[in-house]
């Protein structure tokens, strides 16, 4: 062991038990995790099944903005019901 004449102190570092334990866990874990990905390669998506995943996916986004659409059609119905509905019963009080 070599001592520099101008700092002769050593400093000790305590490690605890439970870090080494953290540490030991989190490389094993990590190790693991490799080689799982590298046993395991993702699945590849044929082009056939990629086209039929585009069809699905258009086929999905018009039947939403159908629904939009249809929506906001029952939402401006429904307004004019309570308009009319409001009509009728300031009428109705009206007349009492």
């Amino acid at each position: 062991m070599v001592v520099s004449p101008q700092s002769p102190r050593f400093y000790r570092v305590n490690i605890s038990r439970q870090v080494v334990i953290i540490v030991a866990a989190f490389l094993l874990s990590f190790a693991i995790t490799i080689a799982l990905l590298t046993s395991f390669p993702p699945n590849r998506v044929s082009d056939s099944d990629r086209s039929r995943l585009d069809a699905e996916n258009r086929a999905l986004k018009i039947e939403n903005a159908n629904t939009a659409i249809g929506v906001e059609r029952l939402s401006t119905q429904l307004s004019q019901m309570e308009d009319t509905a409001k009509q009728i019963t300031d009428l109705m009080n009206a007349a009492d």
